[in-house]
């Protein structure tokens, strides 16, 4: 092959060579000077809004709760001795109203030292909550001489033409219970299912024994 046939064939094709190596190199450079992608800005989240305060002149006034009406209960039964006949009883009681005492024949006496008229507010179990209320204490006063067994004593109560009441039971009731001996007193609170309408006509009764009358007042009861 002459020296020119090798110019026109070689030199054409290395020349390609060249220019394609060129390209690459320069390819190469830019790539590196760009250098690595930079990390996509974190998101910042918006500030949570804080609620306003309220002003407490624009707060609704508190509403008081409403008490239920007060509402008459059954008429409780009529509590009787067991066993004991009415002839056994020979202790008799003068009569009484809520304002002066009965005394027995043999001087012990019961009078009824206060009364009070509400509503009750009873919760637990065996409680009416929402009765007329007449809540009595009782003075028991023995001056007979001899001990006075409590542990029996009977107290009830009506109204009107003859309603039985019903018995209510709370914090504040206390029987009378015990021996009482001679030249002391004691103190019971009895409360009943009255209703304030009724406490014009009231009886109220005090059975100590099988043995003694009853005490009974009746009348008007005077309540503060």
């Amino acid at each position: 092959m002459t020296r020119a046939v090798l110019l026109r064939r070689v030199l054409p094709a290395l020349v390609v060579v060249l220019l394609a190596a060129l390209v690459l190199v320069l390819t190469t450079n830019g790539d590196d000077d760009r250098g690595p992608a930079a990390a996509p800005a974190p998101s910042t989240a918006a500030p949570a809004t804080e609620e306003p305060t309220p002003d407490p002149d624009d707060l609704p006034a508190p509403t008081e709760p409403v008490a239920a009406p007060a509402t008459e209960v059954a008429a409780a039964d009529v509590v009787t001795r067991q066993g004991v006949p009415e002839s056994a009883r020979t202790v008799r009681a003068t009569s009484a109203d809520f304002a002066r005492p009965a005394q027995w024949s043999d001087g012990a006496s019961v009078r009824v030292a206060g009364a009070t008229q509400g509503v009750s507010q009873g919760s637990g179990p065996g409680t009416r909550a929402g009765q007329p209320q007449t809540v009595f204490t009782v003075e028991l006063t023995n001056a007979s001489g001899a001990p006075l067994d409590l542990t029996g004593v009977v107290v009830q109560a009506t109204y009107g033409s003859g309603t039985q009441a019903s018995p209510l039971y709370d914090d504040d009731t206390v029987d009378l219970s015990g021996v009482l001996a001679p030249g002391t007193a004691a103190t019971g609170v009895y409360s009943f299912a009255i209703p304030a309408a009724e406490l014009g006509a009231v009886s109220l009764s005090v059975d100590v024994d099988g043995y003694r009358f009853p005490a009974v007042f009746a009348g008007a009861v005077t309540v503060r």
